[in-house]
């Protein structure tokens, strides 16, 4: 039976550190809410502490001794706007309280992904490891995912992630199985076959329009990155659309019931009002909810607050079910509830303002500058895709993705948006490396 590795990865990833990386990693992709914990009373609010955060605490440490041992920070601009947001995350958070703050510390700490990620992955086997690792916890979630979509007939599955975060994770093991098929003409290794097959089958199960998307988005990456190297393959491109193809007509078999916007853009008038609601009509109620919060707080938003308490929101409920008054009542927020975000576009908005908005763009824009200077990575010698596709692909896929679910401490998603930032960052690394 072939090995999953190719055999030069297997004996250059020795270093204990790197492993810690990769435990750590596997930790964050559980919801910290289904892991063993225990209470520690701080500040009035209760913090919950556990696994993942002793871990992270651990890779935080050894990434900054190996960071200070090299005297050198890979992608520095990168990595310091994406410290700074997660600073900004936390401090925002002071005036709101103890629950808040204790919301942004969740959130906040998994920057050490990161972090981690620059310290650790700074070579092409190291690379091969990770992407491996992912794969494989991707076939497990699929599997799982799959025992109960079978066991509960057919509906939308998170396996013991959330759908989100399934579909998420299930497509970066798609980007790297793909990313061998736009980088040679060769049959993919074994890793990469396993990546497409559980990684199609992730996206459907998870369901997310979100991550059909970012498949897409992903997909224009690669190809973008193929054109650049003036190496875009015909097979390539019929793969990547057969793929789509898949994967879109899974996902609408899933949630046929779900879009309503096609029925109300296509379909006759609807006979009663709300007929054709569906879950991304009520995404567009929160983003109005949450735009006149940003309104009203125009340059440093409410704060980090996690969910938002009705003090925030609650006056702008009357004007919305005035706005989508053909929209079912249960589809808005209520005034005695919190405010869960959606997305985390307008999430970012209204909760740290264009202070923060401009921030993310600065940070998107260092991390979209680090995935093209990955992309211009030569041809490795070792038998795995050419990792000059995947951190493009992955940031593309992220973008598609955030735009359907918000951030917050102990997401497995979340984990992964800091996670793909810190790949992004290591490019240079792999780029020294080649030449």
């Amino acid at each position: 039976m072939p090995s999953l590795l190719p055999r030069p990865t297997r004996l250059s990833a020795t270093d204990l550190p790197f492993y810690v990386f990769l435990v750590t990693v596997g930790l964050c992709l559980f919801r910290a809410a289904d892991l063993p914990s225990f209470e520690v009373g701080a500040g009035g609010t209760q913090l919950s502490i556990g696994p993942a955060d002793l871990a992270l605490l651990v890779t935080g440490v050894l990434a900054a001794r190996q960071l200070w041992r090299r005297w050198t920070l890979p992608s520095p601009w990168l990595l310091g706007t994406t410290g700074a947001f997660a600073l900004l995350i936390f401090v925002s958070a002071l005036a709101n309280g103890a629950d808040a703050l204790a919301a942004a510390a969740k959130l906040s700490e998994l920057a050490v992904l990161a972090l981690g990620a620059a310290a650790f992955v700074d070579t092409r086997a190291r690379f091969a490891v990770l992407a491996a690792f992912l794969v494989g916890f991707c076939v497990i979630a699929t599997a799982w995912g799959t025992v109960q979509f079978i066991v509960e007939g057919g509906e939308r599955q998170g396996s013991f992630m959330g759908e989100h975060d399934l579909a998420a994770l299930a497509t970066m093991a798609l980007v790297l199985g793909l990313a061998h098929v736009f980088a040679s003409d060769r049959r993919p290794p074994t890793v990469a076959l396993v990546g497409i097959g559980a990684g199609t089958l992730g996206i459907v199960l998870g369901a997310s329009l979100a991550s059909v998307l970012g498949l897409y988005l992903a997909a224009a990456a690669m190809a973008a990155v193929a054109l650049v190297r003036h190496d875009l393959r015909r097979r390539a491109v019929v793969v990547a659309l057969a793929i789509c193809a898949a994967v879109t007509a899974g996902t609408y078999g899933v949630r046929s019931a779900d879009l309503g916007f096609l029925q109300a853009w296509f379909g006759p008038p609807p006979e009663t009002p709300g007929q054709y609601a569906a879950s991304w009509s009520q995404r567009l109620i929160f983003v109005y909810i949450g735009g006149r919060v940003f309104l009203d707080n125009p340059v440093l938003g409410t704060g980090w607050e996690g969910e938002l308490p009705p003090s925030d929101y609650a006056e702008y409920l009357p004007d919305a079910r005035e706005r989508f008054a053909d929209q079912p009542p249960h589809y808005f927020p209520q005034e005695d509830e919190t405010f869960i975000p959606q997305q985390t576009y307008s999430q970012v908005l209204y909760q740290l303002g264009i202070v923060g908005a401009t921030l993310f763009l600065v940070l998107s824009a260092f991390a979209a500058r680090g995935a093209a200077i990955a992309g211009r990575l030569p041809r490795p010698g070792l038998p795995w895709a050419d990792q000059a596709f995947v951190p493009a692909a992955w940031l593309a896929s992220l973008g598609g993705a955030i735009a359907g679910a918000a951030l917050f401490g102990g997401s497995p998603l979340t984990a992964v948006l800091w996670l793909t930032l810190g790949v992004v960052a290591a490019a240079p690394a792999l780029r020294e490396e080649s030449a």
